[in-house]
């Protein structure tokens, strides 16, 4: 007699640290918009008090330790558990100081072509910078990506019409396939 063996789930393996990772980032994300906005209010008077010649004493890019250490958790929770996190999660954590990037509080975008006069549009990178670390992150833009090899449009060898004492020249020897080698030498 065998034992019965129970039906394997089709779930999520491990549904909760998805879960803890998916609430660890939504709380990063929220703190990080929740200070950038109260940083950004501040903004006004900073540039008054300078004009009175006090010397401010926190920079523009205030930043909430709590939200670097739930982004801290977030990587540490990926690596231990060996979660694959989104490609959408990845994108906006910067790798040096765990942050949360959101373009225009805590990041700056910018559109970069570094080919010769900036001539090819297949070239163009979107780079990330934050700026709490200026850790950069750089995404190709414009590029198509290459299907694969499977799905790639295979062209067929093109074989010239033979002539002559020309027949079994080395040039035409390259161009026909296999099939038609055999054929000739017959």
């Amino acid at each position: 007699m065998s034992k019965v063996k129970p039906p394997k789930s089709k779930g999520i393996p491990s549904k909760y640290l998805h879960a803890r990772a998916t609430f660890l980032y939504q709380a990063a994300t929220y703190l990080t918009l929740q200070t950038a906005t109260s940083s950004l209010e501040k903004t006004p008077n900073l540039a008054e008090n300078q004009r009175k010649g006090h010397v401010p004493t926190e920079g523009l890019t205030d930043h909430s330790p709590l939200a670097l250490r739930l982004g801290s958790d977030l990587q540490q929770l990926s690596r231990k558990a060996q979660i694959r996190l989104s490609i959408d999660f990845k994108r906006t954590i910067c790798k040096a100081c765990n942050t949360i990037l959101v373009p225009g509080r805590t990041a700056t975008q910018t559109i970069e072509n570094l080919s010769r006069g900036g001539k090819k549009p297949w070239a163009d990178v979107l780079v990330l910078e934050c700026n709490i670390c200026g850790g950069k992150k750089t995404f190709p833009v414009g590029a198509n990506k290459q299907s694969r090899k499977s799905q790639r449009n295979v062209m067929p060898k093109v074989s010239k019409p033979m002539m002559g004492s020309d027949a079994n020249s080395p040039s035409d020897l390259l161009l026909q396939t296999g099939t038609e080698l055999d054929s000739n030498t017959g």
